[in-house]
């Protein structure tokens, strides 16, 4: 079995994009497409582009912003971390608890103004790590290598129940993205604590995630609820975000 440097079987809720477009952006990237067929009205479509990115984009720089966070301050470690630090761009990103157990709740205050992505289930893999035999078999492109590792996790995900409010999200299991080509991130070289293929400097990396985007959500507060159940029968969650939205 090939590495993988991080995987995600719970609520995994970026940011650090700061070349995204600005937030005037958001109202074409909400009405593009037939939202009228969405079978889920609180998020955008599957193939949806905000702000000019692919879901698959948004999903890498979801990971952009997790291994660019601090590892003291990084509030995908932390449940009492601050949900909003190092996030700079026009998405907010619900952080992860990327350790520890998959039942804890936690609350995030979130601008009213944002679509909120949420990265229910992921793999990233990225390169170059310490061990030798992480490589890639003669003839073998990296990226396929590290995509077959990241697809092998995700494989392992074998059903994937969520609601928002109460409301049960449909057919969660089909918002899967994965890149289709190696995308650079630079981690914070104390992250190396959480993955020891972090060099803090410039580095490839492809991700394989079920990731959804919210519509930006009414002021007041809301709940998110995710529970996986993997093809081994382990159980992960149901854990509960609250979302407080100013």
């Amino acid at each position: 079995m090939t590495p993988m440097r991080a995987v995600l079987f719970t609520l995994c809720l970026v940011s650090g994009c700061n070349e995204a477009d600005s937030p005037a952006a958001l109202e074409p990237a909400l009405a593009e497409k037939h939202d009228g067929d969405n079978p889920n009205p609180a998020l955008l479509e599957k193939d949806a582009r905000p702000f000019g990115a692919s879901m698959e984009t948004w999903a890498e720089r979801w990971w952009t912003w997790v291994m660019s966070t601090p590892f003291a301050t990084n509030p995908n470690l932390d449940p009492n971390a601050d949900c909003g630090t190092n996030q700079h761009g026009p998405m907010f990103f619900l952080p992860h608890l990327l350790t520890g157990a998959s039942t804890v709740p936690r609350t995030c205050i979130v601008p009213g103004e944002k679509p909120i992505a949420v990265t229910v289930a992921s793999v990233m893999n990225d390169y170059p790590c310490p061990d030798p035999t992480f490589q890639p078999a003669p003839g073998q492109s990296l990226f396929d290598f590290l995509l077959g590792g990241a697809k092998e996790g995700q494989d392992h995900v074998a059903s994937i129940e969520a609601t928002l409010d109460g409301e049960p999200l449909q057919d969660v299991m089909s918002y899967r993205v994965a890149s289709d080509d190696l995308f650079q991130f630079t981690g914070d070289a104390s992250m190396e604590a959480f993955d020891s293929c972090i060099t803090g400097s410039r580095q490839p990396a492809v991700v394989d995630s079920f990731f959804i985007v919210l519509k930006p959500l009414r002021r007041g507060t809301h709940e998110l609820t995710v529970r996986i159940v993997s093809i081994f029968g382990t159980v992960f969650g149901p854990r509960t975000i609250t979302l407080d939205v100013g």
